[in-house]
């Protein structure tokens, strides 16, 4: 009895979704907490002339928002059939670390360093968002089964 490498594909497509999610949701929830533990600290945490420090982090994390999505398309670009395993999980896992960085960043200044609740809030909502963006869908399978396989094509 022989394997349908289509489907020893998809079963291990299915395992590297998996993996991210748990990692996604892992990642999350650990940015949640950070949030929710600083707002404890945040009211005793205030600098005079320390507002534009906040104000960057804020903007740092936009920017890193914007590199994490546009790395991700740039990456699923060069998934296909017979590489599924290490570039599809590297196109969320290196978006997820850019994000999180990004965010804990944001929510240390905004939180820790010189309390402002607004930036930290704004902070953890632009950073959940970007991590369910980046999110992997199951149907990808679908997208890169028809599509045609580059490995296959001759220059």
């Amino acid at each position: 009895m022989s394997k349908d490498p289509s489907m020893v594909r998809q079963i291990e497509f299915i395992v590297v979704v998996r993996r991210i999610k748990l990692l996604g949701i892992a990642i999350t929830t650990g940015i949640i907490v950070i949030y929710l533990s600083g707002l404890l600290v945040a009211n005793n945490n205030h600098r005079e002339n320390f507002e534009t420090v906040n104000l960057f982090s804020l903007v740092l994390l936009l920017f890193f928002f914007m590199i994490a999505i546009f790395l991700r398309k740039q990456m699923l670009r060069k998934v296909n059939l017979s590489n599924i395993a290490d570039k599809y999980f590297n196109a969320h896992v290196i978006p997820f670390a850019i994000l999180d960085l990004g965010a804990l960043f944001c929510l240390t200044t905004n939180l820790y360093v010189n309390g402002n609740i607004t930036y930290a809030t704004i902070g953890v909502i632009i950073s959940v968002a970007g991590m369910i963006m980046n999110f992997p869908s199951e149907e990808y399978f679908e997208k890169l089964k028809n599509a045609p396989d580059p490995s296959d094509q001759k220059d």
